[in-house]
Order: structure tokens, then sequence, then C-alpha cells
């Protein structure tokens, strides 16, 4: 039971030690400094002091020993004293070489410039200032150590957390595979409608391939709405699977689709032959169709996908934690486009391909959608190249109604209440 986001707590403690032992050595440099210089005039001053006396006239004997007493001084780098003509009188210091402050006073006696004293003081160096502030270093080393230790103490969840969060993933994890399990049974009990579908589909395939401009154009131009569901998949995972593998995936996705818009038909009460599964998923996605003179069309179209939209995350969160093949989905909602001479389901498809994963998108008219704008949280699409992009919409949120009631649907679908109904009502 580790703590959460202890790799990023401890990114932030080692930033903070470093900035902390960076601040240390520019406070105790800042601090030498000042010391230096005070230092400095202090020395100028008693040396020009005690050495007056013996610059007029010059006394280079004396001016020796005194520069040697004073040079005795570690913090001193080198010392001169030099005659009005800038001639070395006297000169000491065990550290010439060091690089270090200057300072330097002139001697003046009775007006009269009689000398000049340099001193150099000297400036330590990074290591050993470091080797100076062990202490404080080792100090702040020790206290973020603490801070990490009392960070995996405090914010580890304590048992009776872990063991709610390891229930939740158990009990989503076994809602998945009741799915799967109700998947195949509806696989047997509609066998031979899902076999004419699949094998219409797969018989069309073929000349969709060859001339999909003539397929598209078949459908309706005025009378229906389409939803496009898209897989996304940037890396070509599909390619990469067996067909057995991707058709469980996409079965499983059917099934989530249908009960999707059972209940959404029943939320509101939409006779089945209004809205119709067109093509169900393959490796190219779903697609669906609405009339659009039935009520509430497009509310119950936006439903749809919104819903099928959180059932296929949780769907793609649980499989990929299993390691298991699963792809993210896209969607969009449109009618005709004449100015681009694109039929409903044609512009539905081609929108789709615009988008990223998680995304839905609409397109419809302003007549056709001015009823229902004020219900969802709409933006631009970025980067548009067309008149479908330019008009399209992303659907970013829903009032809190249909959020309501899209929560409410999703939770009733993955707790399965309704495959348990159906379940009790095909054993009595």
């Amino acid at each position: 039971m580790n703590a959460p986001r202890q790799g990023l707590f401890a990114s932030l403690l080692i930033v903070s030690f470093a900035l902390h032992s960076v601040l240390i050595v520019l406070a105790t440099n800042y601090y030498l400094k000042d010391n230096r210089i005070i230092q400095g005039e202090l020395l100028t001053r008693q040396l020009v002091a005690d050495s007056l006396a013996e610059l007029n006239p010059p006394n280079t004997v004396s001016l020796a020993l005194l520069t040697s007493r004073y040079a005795t001084n570690p913090s001193i780098a080198s010392l001169r004293i030099l005659d009005p003509n800038n001639q070395v009188l006297a000169t000491a210091g065990a550290n010439k070489t060091r690089d270090g402050d200057i300072f330097v006073r002139d001697a003046i006696a009775n007006e009269q410039k009689v000398g000049r004293v340099e001193v150099t003081l000297i400036k330590p160096s990074l290591g050993e200032t470091l080797r100076n502030n062990w202490l404080p270093l080792v100090a702040s080393l020790i206290i973020h150590i603490l801070l990490w230790i009392g960070y995996r103490t405090i914010a580890r969840p304590t048992r009776s957390e872990f063991l709610a969060k390891m229930k939740r993933e158990a009990q989503l994890k076994h809602e998945i595979q009741r799915l799967a399990e109700a998947l195949e049974q509806e696989k047997h009990q509609a066998t031979l409608t899902l076999a004419k579908a699949q094998q219409l589909y797969q018989n069309q395939r073929p000349k969709a391939n060859l001339d999909v401009e003539d397929l598209l154009n078949k459908t309706e131009h005025s009378d229906h709405l389409y939803l496009s569901i898209q897989f996304y998949d940037p890396k070509q995972l599909l390619g990469s699977v067996n067909q057995r593998t991707a058709q469980a995936y996409f079965n499983l996705a059917q099934l989530f689709l249908n009960k999707t818009i059972k209940l959404c038909l029943e939320h509101f009460e939409l006779h089945e032959n209004q809205l119709e599964v067109i093509q169900p998923f393959f490796d190219d996605g779903a697609l669906i169709r609405i009339d659009k003179t039935a009520p509430q069309a497009i509310p119950t179209i936006i439903l749809v996908a919104t819903v099928f939209q959180s059932l296929s995350d949780a769907m793609y969160k649980r499989y990929r934690e299993d390691k298991r093949f699963a792809l993210q989905t896209r969607s969009a909602i449109a009618e005709e486009l004449p100015s681009m001479q694109l039929n409903a389901e044609k512009s539905a498809i081609r929108l789709a391909q615009y988008l990223h994963a998680k995304e839905l998108a609409i397109y419809l008219s302003k007549p056709s959608f001015k009823h229902d704008r004020h219900c969802y949280e709409l933006i631009n699409l970025p980067n548009p190249s067309n008149a479908l992009t330019r008009e399209a919409l992303l659907i970013q949120g829903l009032n809190t109604e249909c959020a309501h009631a899209a929560e409410q649907m999703r939770d009733e679908i993955l707790l399965g209440k309704k495959l348990q109904n159906d379940s009790a009502q095909d054993d009595s």
C-alpha cells in the first residue's frame, strides 16, 4: 500500500533540497563578502597607521617586519607597501597566487602622500564554502528525508481504504466479465441474425473499398441524422491482432451500443424503427440512423453517443489494465451538407475522421439545432479545413438533466440490471 504519487513527491523533495543547498551557499558567500569588506577596511586603516612613521623616510626593514606580522592572518593572501612612486618597499603573504578582494589605502602625512598600502583578502572557492557548510547541508538532507518518510507514513492509504479500492476494481472487473458472458449468451440466442448481418456487411466491404462514393450515396438525403462511431487507432493496432480477438472486442462494443440504444429509446419514448443500427461494429466502427421527424431526435442521438462513449472509456481502461487489446472511440453526428455534395451518412463518417479519442462532434444547420443548443456546451473545431469542419461543433458538456440521465444509464448498464432481468425472464 504505497502513498499516492510517491515519485512526484520525491522529485519535489529533490528539487527542494537542491534549491536549499544553493540558497545556503549564496547566503554564506554574501555574508563572507560583507565580512571581507569590513575586515579589509580595518586592516588597511590599521596598517597605514602603523607604517606611517616608517614611510617618511622609508625604513624597509621595519616595514618588512610589520608586513610579516600582519601576514600571519590566514585570511590575507598578500600584502604590499609601496612608496609614492609605486616602488615596492615591503611585501608579505603565503598565498600570493590566490584570487581575492583587493583593498587599497593611501598613507598621507602632513597632507602629502608618502605611500600606499594594498591588502588582498582570500575569496573562498565553492569547494571551501561547501566544506565549511557541511553541517547545515547535512541537516537539510536529514529534514528532507524525514519529510519523505513522513509523507509515506501519513499519505499511505489505510487498510480499509485499500480494501475498498481493491473491492471496487474487482467489482468492475467482474461486471466487465459478466457482460462478456452475457454477450456469449446473446450470440447463441441470435446466431442467425448476427451471422446474416455480418455476412451482408462483409459482402458489401469489397465493393465499398472499390467504390465508397456509390455506397454512401445510396442513403437518404434529408430525412435522417446519422451517428458514426469510429475507433481511434493512430498506432494501427487493428493490423497487429488476429480477427478473432478483434471480433470479440467489436461484439462487446456492439452489446454496449445495443443496451444504450434500448435505454435511450425508453427514456425518450421512441419506437425501435425510429433509431436503427445501419452498420454493426467492425474495424471502421458502427453507423446509427435516427429519423429527424421523431420527437427529441437530436437529444436522443446525442445521448446515445454520450452514454456509449462513457461505456467505451470504462471498457478501454479495464482492458488496458489487463494488458488486453482495446481501442478508444470517437463519434460524429451529422446531416447532409449540400455545399460539399455530402449526404448525411457520408457527412458523419467524414466528420468523425477529423476527431481524436473521446471527442464528440455534431454538424447540424442552425434551424435544426436552434431549440437544443442551450442544452450543450459547444466549441468550434480547431484548425478547420473545409465547410464541414468550419460549421461543426465539439460537444464539451451536457446540462444537468442530460448529464444525470447519461450517468444513470451508464451505471445501469455496467451494473447489469437489465441483463439480470432479461436472464430471469428467459429462465422463466
